[in-house]
């Protein structure tokens, strides 16, 4: 018995490294991941969309996001555990999702139609790479997020982009966003 225990105490920093999310949360479907970024303060408590693996394999092990990926404007965990998580918050903390990690769909290839809140700041490199059945995205936020060129790498650029009213020009000319080749205001 006392060797699984001290197996058990050297396994658990290792497995905890390995974890490179603060929380889970089962949206619609698909569950995404999370990774917080603030715990609070001036400009409340923010978190970025994560992976659930590795950086080299961000989805082994883990089911794949499919058909519509909703990403929501804001999550509260059903509980926070990760190396961000802060004691004093619980599971009542209620976090503005502010961008999509690197990687953190990269490879998830049956999402369909992407739907980004208005709360989104941020599309880091290669976030939705080889995700080619989307066929359909909706960017909420008044302001171009700002994206990395290679945010959509392999995803068909001749899909529509729906952006609101008034902003076609703001996407026309942000780094990323002018890609796509058919940008329709709703």
């Amino acid at each position: 018995m006392k060797k699984i225990a001290i197996a058990l105490c050297l396994l658990l920093p290792l497995w905890c490294a390995a974890q490179d999310y603060d929380f889970a949360k089962k949206i619609g479907d698909n569950t995404l991941y999370f990774s917080i970024l603030t715990t609070g303060g001036k400009n409340g408590a923010t978190v970025e969309v994560a992976f659930p693996g590795t950086e080299e394999r961000p989805w082994k092990g883990f089911t794949k996001p499919s058909g519509q990926l909703s990403i929501p404007e804001m999550v509260t965990p059903d509980r926070a555990r990760g190396k961000n998580a802060d004691p004093e918050d619980d599971d009542t903390t209620i976090y503005t999702v502010v961008s999509v990690r690197y990687n953190a769909f990269e490879g998830c290839d049956r999402i369909t139609k992407l739907i980004l809140p208005p709360t989104i700041r941020q599309v880091e490199d290669n976030a939705f790479a080889g995700c080619k059945k989307i066929n359909y995205i909706v960017v909420e936020a008044q302001e171009p997020p700002k994206m990395d060129e290679s945010a959509f790498e392999s995803v068909d650029l001749d899909i529509p982009l729906r952006v609101p009213a008034g902003t076609y020009e703001k996407y026309k000319e942000a780094v990323g966003w002018r890609m796509f080749r058919e940008i329709v205001e709703y």
